[in-house]
């Protein structure tokens, strides 16, 4: 069920989300998870609150830690990592291990999170061009995990 603000009569309208709602959803994930991650209200369209509610299950959060606890691991071993058509950048990630071990711990917590903190960590493992994988980017990762993981506080107002 969706539950949105109507701003035209300021109310919340409800409705059930059908099969065509959540292919769209799948096909634009990226771009709203940017939108999320950038703060953008999950109440103001269908996609934004069927992908928001995506993110926060617990399956997808398990999924995202997963994936950052893999790329902690290998870059703790210095490995080579052949196989992947983009590597991260394993001493930007050694550097950032606090902040790393924080956003995992965040994401298997039990309870509700905000989606905004899923949508920056999923931003931040999908972004080729971040600071995770471009050597170029000059953003700070450290930064960038631990605003994520900031984000998944259930008492942080935004």
């Amino acid at each position: 069920m969706l539950l949105l603000v109507d701003e035209v009569q300021s109310c919340l309208s409800a409705r059930r989300a059908g099969l065509l709602d959540r292919l769209v959803v799948r096909v634009h994930a990226a771009k709203l998870d940017h939108d999320l991650a950038e703060g953008a209200s999950p109440d103001i369209t269908e996609a934004l609150a069927l992908r928001a509610q995506m993110l926060v299950r617990p399956s997808m959060r398990r999924d995202l830690a997963g994936s950052l606890e893999e790329i902690l691991a290998l870059a703790m071993e210095a490995s080579i990592w052949p196989h992947l058509p983009v590597a991260p950048c394993c001493d930007r990630v050694r550097d950032a291990a606090e902040e790393f071990h924080l956003l995992i711990d965040r994401l298997c917590s039990p309870g509700p999170v905000p989606a905004q903190g899923v949508a920056r960590t999923s931003v931040l493992l999908s972004d080729g061009a971040g600071p995770l994988y471009h050597r170029g980017n000059r953003d700070d990762l450290r930064a960038r995990v631990r605003d994520a993981a900031e984000a998944l506080d259930p008492l942080a107002t935004w």
